[in-house]
């Protein structure tokens, strides 16, 4: 769809990102290279070796700034149809303190990036899907540093489940996220709490349901727990209207 021998072409199409072929990257069988030079690509505030991350300044819906450094999980490489595809996720860190501009109060959130990169092996790879900071959590920790990697569908779909939340007056208010890319963009398609403020004694937890014979994405199992009351399991399938995973009315 695209041709490039030097240089950076990103494309856009009714807000979706649809691809970036970047020349002369590492081979495809160089995964650690090809990390980094989307790193380097993403975060062009440069990387903080001192603290073995990439520097962001995100802004907020409302223009606020702040700086995050991020650093990227642990890749993974699967074959679909089209070819041999990389998933990338990086989180903002939490670790750093001796520098002031990586410090944050009760309220600020933590990043999220995601990225779905196609191994090219005529020495190039293409954005798929990519998304540099997405906000989840509270102080800094978008509860995304170490997501299950998950596949969720037969057809080549993966992505990133993981929780993020935060306490407030000792109630601890948290939600399942499932990161995947979705119409080349990386979508969110959890709206499964863990917990919830309004429900203290109550908890969630999930888990992909593989089944061979599925086509589309594969249903959620869900495991509800109230104190008191026996645990209920049940299925919550893929709402392909919404392009979600929500809980059935009552549940």
């Amino acid at each position: 769809m695209f041709s490039k021998r030097a240089g950076l072409i990103a494309v856009t199409l009714g807000g979706a990102f649809m691809g970036r072929i970047v020349g002369a990257s590492p081979a495809s069988d160089d995964i650690a290279g090809i990390v980094k030079m989307v790193m380097d690509d993403t975060y062009s505030a440069g990387y903080d070796a001192r603290h073995a991350c990439w520097v962001y300044r995100w802004k907020d819906e409302k223009g606020g700034q702040a700086d995050y450094c991020m650093r990227p999980g642990p890749p993974h490489v699967v074959t679909e149809l089209g070819g041999e595809m990389l998933f990338l996720n990086t989180f903002s860190v939490t670790d750093i303190r001796d520098d002031e501009r990586f410090s944050y109060s009760h309220n600020q959130p933590g990043l999220m990036g995601a990225f779905k990169v196609r191994l090219d092996g005529r020495q190039a790879w293409t954005y798929e899907a990519m998304d540099a900071g997405t906000d989840y959590g509270t102080a800094g920790d978008c509860g995304c540093a170490e997501p299950r990697f998950v596949k969720l569908s037969n057809a080549g779909d993966y992505g990133w489940q993981f929780v993020s939340g935060g306490t407030w007056q000792g109630i601890t208010v948290s939600d399942f996220s499932i990161v995947t890319p979705l119409n080349g963009r990386m979508q969110d398609i959890s709206r499964i709490p863990r917990s919830l403020d309004q429900a203290p004694g109550m908890t969630y937890a999930i888990s992909v349901k593989e089944e061979p014979a599925t086509k589309g994405f594969f249903a959620l199992q869900v495991l509800k727990e109230t104190v008191g009351k026996p645990p209920e399991t049940f299925p919550v399938p893929f709402d392909v209207a919404k392009r979600l995973y929500v809980l059935p009315a009552g549940r």
